[in-house]
């Protein structure tokens, strides 16, 4: 689910991991309003690809229709902060269940010491995004699992994007994840030393968030634009069982 798109991916497989990426580096901002057409001039792929590749995001929750708009990239809200928060709490704890393979503990124990190399240049530098989604994801394969593992990548993967998206709006940067040390305790199946530093890692994330949202007065991340007016002579849509105009369609999490 981690990899970046190779030769032998469909076009539509491609297309999904490029959406993908470019929304966890908020590239393609929270809450922002894309067409199909927008995509793909963006990322140079076929309408067909897109669309593809959009309709999978959508079954993940990622983007939500919106009408005539197109879609709408999922917000970084109040509400989607404490979904993580707690989905983490009931997915991670499947990472301590079991011991993983012998060759998939060798793996983590080798990629954790060339993770642990890329954040040596000096102290609290991260590594880059796509290292640490990479690592993410093969400390995911020890949930034996297949459907909580891929829940555990999707909430993962949420939360870098929440963290950058804090980072763009707040300040609010993080020092390099414990993820090279998380690799090693999983490999090893030292139970204990998983529990704490994924517990370390939640609670760091919950206080960035806590700290987001005492600073914002208004949405964590940017309100869809409104939809343009009617045209000339156009009636304007109502609710038939209240007279009223409705607003605008909600996205997955409530504002801040």
């Amino acid at each position: 689910m981690n990899r970046l798109p190779g030769p032998r991916d469909s076009l539509s497989d491609s297309a999904h991991a490029t959406l993908r990426a470019a929304i966890i580096d908020c590239q393609i901002a929270p809450g922002q309003a894309v067409s199909e057409a927008e995509l793909s001039a963006r990322f140079a792929f076929g309408l067909a690809a897109v669309r593809a590749a959009v309709m999978r995001l959508t079954a993940s929750g990622w983007i939500a229709p919106d009408g005539r708009r197109g879609s709408v990239i999922l917000p970084v809200s109040a509400a989607h902060l404490a979904d993580l928060s707690v989905s983490r709490q009931c997915l991670e704890p499947a990472l301590i269940h079991h011991a993983p393979p012998s060759d998939l503990g060798a793996e983590l124990r080798l990629r954790a010491a060339v993770h642990h190399a890329a954040t040596l240049q000096g102290p609290g530098r991260q590594a880059p995004l796509h290292q640490e989604r990479d690592l993410m994801g093969l400390i995911a394969l020890a949930v034996a699992a297949p459907r909580i593992r891929a829940w555990l990548i999707d909430t993962w993967e949420l939360c870098l994007r929440a963290d950058r998206h804090l980072e763009q709006s707040f300040g609010l940067s993080r020092d390099a994840l414990p993820l090279p040390a998380l690799a090693v305790a999983v490999a090893d199946g030292d139970a204990p030393a998983a529990t704490a530093l994924l517990e370390a890692m939640r609670h760091d994330f919950d206080l960035r968030a806590s700290r987001a949202l005492a600073r914002s007065a208004v949405p964590l991340s940017p309100a869809p634009a409104p939809a343009p007016p009617p045209r000339r002579g156009a009636a304007p849509s109502t609710d038939h069982r209240s007279g009223t105009t409705p607003g605008p369609r909600s996205t997955k999490g409530d504002p801040a």
